[in-house]
């Protein structure tokens, strides 16, 4: 079978027994990694607050033009 970056690839037996410790340790590790990438928050809040200043700014715009 071809090579991977981890070693080489094989299959799991067709019984389901056998999981080596070190298949078992890459896969706890894997689970408790952090997740990669930017928040959804960090991205929304910025965007959130220039819409809201906006329309402030455009409600004092409105108000004044009225008054």
């Amino acid at each position: 079978m071809a090579d991977t970056f981890g070693g080489e690839h094989r299959r799991p037996r067709a019984d389901g027994v056998g999981h080596s410790q070190r298949e078992l340790g890459e896969r706890a590790s894997y689970d408790c990694a952090p997740r990669a990438g930017v928040s959804c928050l960090l991205i929304a809040l910025p965007i959130s607050l220039a819409m809201w200043a906006g329309l402030l700014t455009g409600a004092h715009a409105l108000i004044g033009a009225i008054a």
